[in-house]
C-alpha cells in the first residue's frame, strides 16, 4: 500500500501534533503539513483549527464580546420587579383558592382549610357530584324503560 492510499485510511493528524525527529533519527514518513496539498482550510480539518492559521488566535478576541455584568441599581431593579411579579401571581393564586373555597361545602370545624386541604375537598366534591349525576342517570334510564 502506498503512503497515498494509507492516508484515506488515517485520520489527519492536529498541525500540533505532527511527527518530529527523535534525537538524530529523522522521520521518513511525509505528514500532512508536509504535504504540497496541506491546507488548513482544507475540509478534513475543522474550522476550529484556523486558529493555527492566523497567528494565534489574536483577532478571535475582536470577534468575541465578554458579558458585562449588569450594574447593582438595574440589578436591584430586576429583583425588585420579579419579586412584584410574585407577589401579584401569589395574590391571584390565593383569590382563587378563596373562590373555591366558597363553592365548597362548609366543615363544622369552622377554621379556614388550607390549601391542600382545600384541593382535597374539591376533589371529593367533584366524586360526589359524579356519582349523584351517574344515579340520576341509570334512575332515568330505568322510569324510560318501565314508562
Amino acid at each position: 500500500m502506498s503512503w497515498e492510499q494509507y492516508q484515506m485510511y488515517v485520520p489527519q493528524c492536529h498541525p500540533a501534533l505532527m511527527y518530529q525527529s527523535v534525537g538524530s533519527i529523522q522521520s521518513t514518513m511525509t505528514t500532512p503539513l508536509q504535504s504540497p496539498n496541506f491546507s488548513l482550510d482544507s475540509p478534513h480539518y475543522p474550522e476550529s483549527l484556523s486558529y493555527y492559521s492566523n497567528g494565534g488566535g489574536k483577532d478571535d478576541k475582536k470577534k468575541c464580546r465578554r458579558y458585562k455584568t449588569p450594574s447593582p441599581q438595574l440589578l436591584r431593579m430586576r429583583r425588585s420587579a420579579a419579586n412584584e411579579r410574585e407577589r401579584r401571581r401569589m395574590n391571584t393564586l390565593n383569590v382563587a383558592y378563596d373562590e373555591l373555597r366558597e363553592v365548597l361545602p362548609e366543615i363544622d370545624s369552622g377554621k379556614k382549610l388550607s390549601k391542600f386541604e382545600t384541593l382535597q375537598m374539591a376533589q371529593k366534591y367533584i366524586e360526589c357530584l359524579a356519582q349523584i349525576l351517574k344515579k340520576d342517570a341509570k334512575h332515568e334510564n330505568h322510569k324510560n324503560k318501565s314508562g
